[in-house]
Formats: C-alpha cells, sequence, structure tokens
C-alpha cells in the first residue's frame, strides 16, 4: 500500500493493483477511481515521484502518475528475463 502526493492509495489486490482518492462528498472515506486489472507483482514507488514500477514474473511496467487526476498512464514495459521481485 503506497500514498501518492497525500491524495491518493495505492493497493495490491490478490489479482488486480486498485487506486483509491479521498472521497469529496463523505470526509474521511476512500473511494475507487482506477483499476489495473489482471497484474499481479511487487510494487515500487519513492514518495514524490510521479512513476511507480510493476514487476510481475514475466514483464516490468512503468507508469506515470498524473499530478492532477492521479490516473496512471503506461509509460514503458520490459521483460523481466532476470527473473526480478
Amino acid at each position: 500500500m503506497y500514498l501518492i502526493f497525500e491524495s491518493a492509495l495505492m493497493i495490491r489486490s490478490s489479482d488486480s493493483i486498485v487506486f483509491f482518492k479521498k472521497d469529496e462528498e463523505n470526509v474521511g472515506q476512500w473511494k475507487e477511481y482506477h483499476r489495473l486489472p489482471k497484474m499481479r507483482g511487487q510494487i515500487y514507488f519513492i514518495k514524490g515521484n510521479v512513476r511507480i514500477q510493476v514487476t510481475t514474473d514475466t514483464h516490468i511496467y512503468f507508469f506515470l502518475i498524473d499530478k492532477q487526476t492521479f490516473v496512471p498512464t503506461l509509460e514503458n514495459v520490459m521483460y523481466n528475463y532476470m527473473n526480478c521481485s
């Protein structure tokens, strides 16, 4: 679980990566706004950075996070030949 820009939350579930942000209507609650389906792996994120990495058994995905909408966009994908975790 990672907190992104103090406003969005990124969580790894059993079969996907789910993004939540604070609900404007219900103060103190979080609302799902985006999901990366069928993506299982380790998440790597450095606080303050605009990039996240998701390492799976076969690929390493690099995503850019938009600072206004907090929606991740795929920037690059490479094969995980070294079996990194």
